[in-house]
């Protein structure tokens, strides 16, 4: 747990310069307790290497994220939103992220595998997975658009900055057929 939030505070918004925001960054802080929760909700999964911790991906219910500002207003949209015919608040949605790759591993495809080992943990207890991304984040928009498959639902607005929305199913376990996609450069 202290590799993981050492991983988050390197990467979050708040603690780096705009040159290196633009390789992708945190929007979110969450303290060890919560990603405890998150870990027991749905669950956090980790790239190992070298003895460190290379990257983690998290995923929890919507329960757990009702307490938080800006997923909630997320979620608040979900009434309005479909994804493949199917409406996000009727469906069995999980929330996606944090995710975050340590720089020094970025392009070497350990988000690839965080998400397929994700998706197997997941099917068959929800349907889709929600997202969102930072609207200054073009980063982490195209990796988990181009590289993972994510298809774009809808945005909202929190606190005068704008985020996107994307979704993925879960159910066939592949995520869109993202697995057969290129690789793109982890956030």
């Amino acid at each position: 747990m202290p590799a993981i939030l050492d991983v988050q505070a390197a990467n979050f918004i708040g603690n780096l310069c705009d040159a290196e925001r633009q390789d992708g960054f945190l929007s979110v802080k969450f303290t060890r307790q919560q990603f405890e929760e998150m870990a027991s909700h749905v669950g956090v999964i980790i790239a190992a290497a070298e003895g460190g911790l290379a990257g983690y991906l998290c995923a929890s219910s919507c329960e757990f994220n009702q307490s938080f500002p800006l997923l909630a207003a997320m979620m608040r949209q979900f009434n309005a939103m479909d994804y493949r015919g199917r409406s996000l608040a009727s469906s069995r949605v999980f929330i996606y992220g944090p995710v975050c790759i340590d720089r020094s591993y970025r392009g070497q495809g350990l988000l690839r595998g965080l998400y397929e080992t994700l998706l197997q943990e997941v099917v068959g207890r929800y349907d889709i997975g929600v997202a969102f991304v930072a609207g200054d984040n073009p980063h982490s928009l195209r990796v988990h658009m181009d590289g993972l498959g994510m298809t774009h639902v809808g945005e909202f607005t929190f606190s005068g900055k704008q985020y996107r929305i994307l979704a993925f199913d879960v159910r066939s376990g592949n995520g869109n057929g993202a697995a057969s996609k290129p690789t793109a450069e982890e956030p």
